[in-house]
């Protein structure tokens, strides 16, 4: 795959981008020669444009982007935006809600270029081009679902439109936006591979469980709040769809959860984040990384200083590590002691006596040293240091090059996920949570040898925040948590706080409004151009 899918992105993805993306973001003069039929000539050249449609779904920065618009990270350097939003300033001005749009509808101009003339390449056997399109599709509905749960009423097409059309699109509700994006998933399942279809070349396409998936996901952010819809509706079918995945993996491809570790010492939780695991048994998309041609060096700035980075700029929060229980399930009475905690605390975050393990000039995984966040070059709130006095290890790869350099593909969908989505929806369709909502609830847990719940012991209410604290911990550091608090409608609970090192002194606040802060704005500089675009409330 990491050859495969990327193989001509280095190429073409520079200019290309540019190309096909819109003057005002939508759309540009047919100019290009992606634009062009004379391009379209071979199944080779369409294949160049589907692989730059799968760069421009998703980046390895955007996780850690939506983990510091939550309560989960701390941005004090780098991308001043989050902090911004993070503290309740944000106008349409605000450069991430701009850049978040353009890169969206980039990627959408690259898929319906795509769609507008890919019927046409000669030579194209049927079922490839079926295959084509439906990944095509895939990335399509990804990206329009990321804008609408962010803006809320989009501007929504699915061909290629002119530049004079671009300046005249009115906003799609969003009840019709996932409405139409459900249409588009339900009709490309069939024309998808499974990953057990996949040839080795492949790994990373996306499949038939990554658009279950991805349908599962719509369903669970589409509260009454958002369209109007029982919830109770739009949980019983992504409980449906997750049971269908969990069940019927003769059909939708076989996934469960990587219980091995590295067999030199990395326990499996989090071995999974590493580029020696990448498509596991529980990986069901991921975006690939392609070592010295893709690679990325975010934990540069994200992990202890001593252990190799040169500044940090991104720090767990005291937050996210006091949500961490004890290894036997209890509440820590002196949550500044990390020993015997929730084994995921050791994998994610770097704590005040964290022993830091990497590999030797021998390939060997060894000890390195202990982190001292109270003194050193480590000392929580110095120039370079943590703020917080946590640093992150998840994602980090003891394979990695110079200057932290990693090529380890970030991982978008997983089948802990499909479990827990499982648990929640299922959880609010029966009156009293069922076996099967344990079931799933312990497999994950299970996973890191965390205490299971026993059966029929909790109250639906119970097992839902039961769930959601499972989320937290089960995906922190993957970017999901930002999403789950404003579908939950508990982001105002969350999010008006004041942000505490891990000491318990006051660094900064949080604010969020729950009458604005739950839809970004429109950018300011798409309703200059496009009159059509009304602004969210109270911006």
């Amino acid at each position: 795959m990491k050859t495969t899918i990327l193989k001509y992105i280095t190429v073409t993805f520079a200019a290309g981008a540019m190309l096909l993306a819109g003057c005002n973001d939508l759309d540009q003069e047919p100019t290009n020669k992606f634009t062009d039929k004379a391009f379209w000539t071979s199944p080779e050249r369409a294949n160049m444009v589907l692989n730059m449609a799968y760069n421009q779904m998703f980046g390895h920065d955007k996780i850690w982007q939506d983990e510091a618009l939550s309560d989960n990270l701390y941005e004090q350097r780098g991308n001043p935006d989050t902090r911004t939003i993070r503290m309740g300033q944000a106008t349409p001005n605000t450069g991430l809600f701009r850049s978040e749009w353009k890169w969206v509808f980039e990627g959408v101009k690259t898929c319906n270029v795509f769609m507008n003339f890919v019927d046409e390449v000669p030579g194209m056997d049927p079922e490839r081009l079926a295959g084509m399109k439906a990944q095509i599709r895939f990335i399509r509905a990804f990206l329009y679902f990321r804008l609408a749960n962010f803006y809320g009423d989009i501007p929504f097409f699915l061909q290629d439109i002119s530049l004079e059309e671009s300046r005249r699109v009115s906003r799609t509700p969003y009840p019709e936006v996932m409405s139409a994006l459900h249409r588009e998933l339900d009709e490309i399942v069939g024309d998808l591979p499974t990953r057990d279809e996949l040839k080795a070349d492949d790994n990373g396409r996306i499949t038939k469980a990554a658009a279950m998936v991805l349908k599962a996901r719509m369903y669970m952010y589409e509260n009454v709040q958002r369209t109007g819809n029982s919830v109770s509706d739009n949980m019983r079918k992504a409980a449906d769809i997750c049971d269908k995945l969990i069940h019927e993996q003769g059909t939708y491809g076989t996934y469960s959860l990587l219980t091995q570790g590295s067999g030199d010492g990395i326990p499996a939780y989090e071995y999974l984040f590493t580029s020696a695991a990448e498509y596991n048994s529980e990986v069901i998309l991921d975006y690939a990384a392609v070592e010295l041609n893709k690679q990325w060096s975010t934990l540069y700035s994200m992990v202890p200083l001593t252990m190799g980075a040169n500044l940090c700029q991104k720090a767990p929060t005291r937050a996210l590590v006091d949500s961490y229980l004890n290894a036997d399930g209890s509440v820590p009475a002196d949550k500044t002691v990390y020993a015997n905690r929730d084994p995921r605390l050791t994998a994610t975050v770097v704590y005040n006596g964290y022993v830091w393990k990497d590999r030797n000039d021998k390939g060997e995984y060894v000890t390195k040293g202990t982190i001292n966040v109270t003194s050193g070059n480590d000392k929580a709130g110095t120039d370079n240091g943590s703020p917080t006095g946590f640093y992150t290890r998840k994602y980090f790869d003891t394979t990695h090059g110079k200057n932290l350099e990693m090529w380890t593909n970030i991982i978008m969908m997983r089948y802990a996920d499909v479990l827990l989505m499982f648990a929640e929806a299922q959880n609010e369709v029966d009156a009293t949570p069922s076996k099967e909502v344990y079931d799933a609830v312990n497999r994950v847990r299970e996973r890191v040898g965390m205490p299971t719940y026993t059966f029929g012991t909790k109250s639906q209410a119970e097992m839902r925040e039961i769930i959601r604290h499972e989320r937290r911990i089960e995906f922190a550091g993957e970017g999901l948590y930002y999403n789950d608090i404003r579908r939950w409608m508990t982001a105002e609970r969350v999010m008006n706080a004041v942000i505490q090192d891990y000491a318990g002194t006051d660094i900064a606040v949080r604010a969020f409004d729950p009458d604005r802060d739950y839809w970004w704005p429109v950018p300011a500089d798409q309703i200059l151009l496009n009159k059509k675009l009304e602004q969210n409330p109270n911006y």
